[in-house]
């Protein structure tokens, strides 16, 4: 039976990213802090796409400023979570950008977008978040 570490890395996998490692959840923040943060009151989205129509420009639009803000390393390294259950549990896993990489494959299982992306430093996070009527791409200090 496929553990909840399996499940993410098939995820991760899917969406063209390589998987370096499993880093954990220490040194923090923990991806708990990090949804949690995420969905703050007073939270706004730096940018936002529909909900529904084409899901094509997620990748670059979130890219643009994951790297603006810093959390994608020079060498295309970052540490990520989606939503898959027990995830939280895993911790961040250390991926790589690939020329075939495409975020809007980080679906859970409501068809929905939802990642965070944290600076290999961790002080940083840029992520996909599915509100009402729009994705939201959310970059805040942790």
């Amino acid at each position: 039976m496929p553990t909840s570490t399996d499940n993410l890395f098939e995820l991760i996998r899917s969406s063209g990213l390589d998987v370096d490692a499993v880093q954990g959840n220490e040194p923090g923040p923990s991806v708990e802090t990090a949804w949690r943060a995420m969905a703050g009151f007073g939270v706004e989205p730096v940018a936002s796409l529909p909900l529904q129509g084409e899901l094509s420009g997620v990748h670059q639009l979130w890219l643009d400023h994951a790297r603006q803000a810093g959390v994608v390393g020079e060498d295309g390294t970052f540490l990520l979570t989606a939503v898959v259950t027990d995830s939280s549990a895993v911790g961040w896993v250390r991926v790589r950008l690939t020329d075939t990489a495409d975020v809007s494959r980080l679906v859970d299982d409501q068809g929905r977008i939802e990642f965070i992306a944290r600076s290999s430093h961790g002080d940083r996070i840029c992520g996909v978040t599915a509100e009402e009527y729009d994705y939201w791409v959310v970059s805040l200090d942790l």
